[in-house]
């Protein structure tokens, strides 16, 4: 190794030098193959020492006892020393990518791609920021509210939050990451004693995330002013989504002489925020063009997997975070559709709404270019109101989804904050499932606007202390009694009746399914019964509604009339079969279901997932391929396999025969 690159060291010594630009490098491996350096159990204990407990108990909350993943280990430490030995300065460690940033000119672009424990590198994109929002200085309209809220009452009260708040459930307990460009949050009254628990600049590498010196005066308005969305806190002028909540900032653009944020500093920044046990993150940003138009983004790929940015969002959330971004600005645009990394598999696409509900002109639509629904949700993003940067004591509005986006984030927070051990997965569908059209999404509302209460109402399974609890909470100014589960088996026509235990706090009932006799990967019908003064009351209150639930998932899905009732759904063979490369699946949705599709082996283990719980729109779907490739990449043996299609309405499986020679 040392000979070939004194080789192509001498080789350089002729060449041109042109200015740096920053790549990343992909490193082919983590040093697995040395059994001297890698050892798990010494990687995995000096981990333990390295993430915040908070962040290990959240993963426990999803991973279990594995709570570490190879994504997760050191990027190999003799591969970064053989780039600083020619003269490469490392920027960030990318883990989650086994890849490093840094600036190269073109000798060494054309050293390192010729390094034998080198896979790929790329030029790191540098993206055009977005015009996200306007805002205006208010007058007289700060008065108009009476009450403690003052004119932030109207865009909390589009998702319900006030009530919430009434309840004492304020984002207690919970950490929210913010990512932005900026945030000058000492220096103004409703924001300066926000519980910062960490900051920093991923532009300059300091810890100082408010405008310095060589700053653009603008630098950090924008960031301030999402902050104070979801962590403002002044009496009778402005209250944020989820105002007591604990808040990392992480400043990742920089607006000087080119607007711009590059790619590694997003990543970057998630992966740190994740080792501090982050819960929630809300980042207004959203990618499609770069300063070079030679490398923008064309909408197909708009697919989840092809930007930086959207994978780091996903790889954070399969981590146990929530992750929240927005929808982007840009309807009115030649480009109208959601932009990077909105269309990310599992994160929170939030729209825009002005005060009355309707659809912002400028709120970006979907789907993602292979079919999923987006944005997922929306919120208030016309004329939000929230601090005034540059002032102690002054306020003014912003439009945008950059401005619906913290409260959403707010949302997940308030969730988080009422049931400590609900994973990412519940709040998000709790989430969509509760928006005012969960039972019709579309591609211009999704799901619909956001209500915090009704997600907070929402049934959710947790499994805590070796016992499996439906939990459901009511949002009422009257006293409930008697709460009572009826659980229905399609089965048996049993049904199981249980008598909710009331909480501490007045608000939550729960009642133990571990003795129910339920087949854990079946699914149930169930409904509520209640007495308030006397009188009682069933959720749904329709007669012909139910709510399902599966133990197995944790899931619960929202009402329906009937499990079985849509008709003409088809899932086609798949094509070729048998394949050598690849092959396509094809299926035909009445409506919009909520899909996973996974790849098994003849003695019936699991091998590859391609879906998993994706909502998709009625109608065809093509675009589903799988490579022959296993869930760690590797290629898989020939022979026969199964696929399986499974969803809220429908099972079904098929066979399919792998066949490389």
């Amino acid at each position: 190794m040392k000979n070939l690159i004194l080789i192509l060291l001498t080789f350089s010594f002729f060449q041109i030098t042109l200015a740096n630009e920053k790549y990343l490098i992909f490193f082919k491996d983590k040093g697995e193959w040395n059994q001297l350096y890698f050892k798990k159990s010494q990687i995995e204990q000096k981990l333990l020492n390295e993430f915040a407990q908070k962040a290990i108990e959240r993963r426990k909350k999803v991973l279990g006892d594995e709570i570490f993943t190879y994504g997760d280990y050191p990027i190999y430490e003799p591969y970064v020393n053989e780039l600083r030995n020619i003269g490469i300065e490392i920027i960030h460690r990318l883990n989650w990518f086994n890849a490093v940033s840094c600036l190269l000119d073109s000798n060494q672009v054309n050293i390192v791609k010729f390094l034998p424990f080198v896979d790929k590198i790329e030029k790191v994109k540098v993206f055009k920021l977005k015009n996200r929002e306007y805002t205006h200085n208010f007058s007289e309209q700060l008065n108009k509210l009476s009450n403690n809220y003052g004119p932030s009452y109207q865009q909390l009260q589009l998702s319900e939050i006030p009530v919430v708040h009434s309840k004492g459930i304020t984002g207690e307990n919970v950490i929210i990451g913010l990512l932005d460009s900026g945030f000058r949050w000492k220096t103004h009254e409703a924001i300066q004693n926000s519980q910062v628990i960490a900051e920093y600049d991923f532009v300059y590498k300091d810890s100082i995330t408010a405008n310095e010196p060589d700053d653009n005066p603008a630098q950090d308005i924008h960031g301030t002013m999402i902050m104070g969305i979801i962590a403002g806190k002044m009496d009778g002028k402005l209250y944020g989504s989820s105002y007591n909540s604990k808040f990392i900032l992480a400043k990742t653009e920089d607006i000087k002489s080119e607007t711009r944020v590059e790619e590694d500093n997003y990543a970057a920044a998630l992966e740190w925020m994740e080792r501090l046990g982050v819960d929630v993150t809300s980042s207004s940003l959203g990618y499609n063009e770069f300063d070079n138009p030679d490398e923008n983004y064309t909408y197909k790929d708009m697919d989840g997997k092809t930007t930086i940015v959207a994978r780091a969002v996903d790889s954070a959330f399969v981590r146990g975070v929530v992750t929240v971004t927005a929808a982007g600005n840009e309807y009115q645009k030649p480009w109208k559709y959601i932009i990077s990394p909105a269309d990310a598999k599992y994160v929170l696409a939030i729209g825009a709404v002005n005060s009355n509900g309707v659809i912002a002109p400028f709120s970006s639509r979907g789907p993602t270019s292979d079919g999923r629904i987006k944005p997922d949700v929306c919120a208030q993003g016309v004329s939000v109101y929230t601090v005034q940067p540059g002032s102690f004591s002054s306020y003014t509005y912003a439009s945008g989804t950059s401005a619906s986006t913290p409260i959403v984030a707010g949302i997940a927070a308030l969730l988080i904050s009422h049931y400590p051990l609900i994973n990412q997965y519940q709040v998000r569908d709790a989430i969509r499932n509760t928006a005012h059209q969960f039972d019709k999404p579309d591609t211009v509302y999704g799901w619909g606007i956001a209500s915090a209460k009704k997600a907070i109402e929402y049934p959710v399974i947790i499994r805590a202390f070796n016992d499996v609890l439906l939990y459901k909470s009511f949002i009422s100014n009257e006293r409930i009694d008697s709460v009572r589960l009826i659980i229905l088996s399609d089965y048996s026509n049993q049904v199981v009746f249980n008598d909710l235990m009331q909480t501490d706090d007045g608000i939550k009932f729960s009642s133990s399914l571990f003795y129910s006799s339920l087949n854990a990967d079946d699914v149930y019908k169930f409904y509520f019964s209640y007495y308030i003064n006397g009188s009682i009351h069933r959720e749904p209150s329709d007669n012909s509604l139910f709510y399902s639930l599966q133990l197995s998932s944790q899931k619960v899905f929202p009402p329906r009339k009937s499990l079985n009732q849509v008709s003409n759904f088809l899932l086609y063979q798949n094509y070729p079969n048998p394949f050598a490369r690849e092959t396509k699946f094809k299926f035909v949705l009445p409506e919009q279901d909520w899909v996973t599709i996974e790849i098994y082996d003849i003695l019936g283990r699991k091998i590859k997932t391609l879906l998993k719980d994706v909502g998709l729109s009625r109608g065809t779907h093509n675009w589903l391929t799988w490579d022959g490739t296993d869930d760690t990449g590797n290629l898989v043996a020939d022979g026969i396999y199964f696929y399986r299609f499974s969803s809220f309405q429908f099972n079904q499986s098929k066979k399919l025969i792998l066949l490389r020679r």
